[in-house]
């Protein structure tokens, strides 16, 4: 079965109010629950929004990183089941032999939690912009949106869509939605 190759993100009533992502420097290879998570996962407060965590033996050192007051993050989960309710456009796509075919499927995406803080660890040392890609990648991004954000209301554009997306992560500026 082949994956859908555009997405459909819906807000679920019963969704979480308030979460906090933590980006880890490693893959977890599980997808299940944990009980008890406090016996593998128990980070420390320090100062100036440094945290300080140990994962199976190995010290991290984390830096809060908080989302502009403008913007909001949500975590997803991908929801293959499912077919969208929304009507898709005609659309008629041409393949590389030419042959015509019907538009690509919807797939949908839940909202798990939102978030307005993120903590980026990293081994040893707490994380910063100028070494740490995904917290570079974030700043980034986000001056990428208000700057097209900015542009677009001085065209006198009704509505804008800056996003940054990935298979599970989804920030958008507030005052466009």
């Amino acid at each position: 079965m082949s994956q859908p190759s555009m997405l459909e993100i819906r807000k679920d009533e019963a969704t979480a109010s308030e979460g906090v992502v933590n980006l880890l420097p490693c893959r977890v290879h599980h997808t299940g629950p944990i009980e008890p998570a406090s016996a593998y996962w128990n980070p420390t407060a320090g100062e100036e929004e440094t945290r300080t965590a140990y994962l199976r033996g190995r010290k991290l050192q984390g830096k809060t990183a908080l989302l502009p007051t403008n913007y909001r993050g949500v975590v997803l989960q991908r929801k293959d089941d499912e077919q969208s309710t929304v009507e898709q456009p005609d659309v008629i796509v041409i393949g590389e032999d030419g042959e015509e075919g019907s538009a690509p499927p919807l797939g949908t995406m839940h909202t798990v939690t939102e978030f307005d803080k993120m903590v980026v660890w990293s081994h040893d040392t707490v994380a910063d912009a100028s070494s740490d890609p995904y917290l570079r990648g974030v700043e980034e991004w986000l001056q990428v949106a208000d700057s097209a954000e900015e542009d677009k209301w001085s065209r006198g554009a009704a509505q804008g869509f800056e996003q940054m997306r990935n298979d599970w992560l989804h920030i958008e500026r507030l005052d466009t939605v």
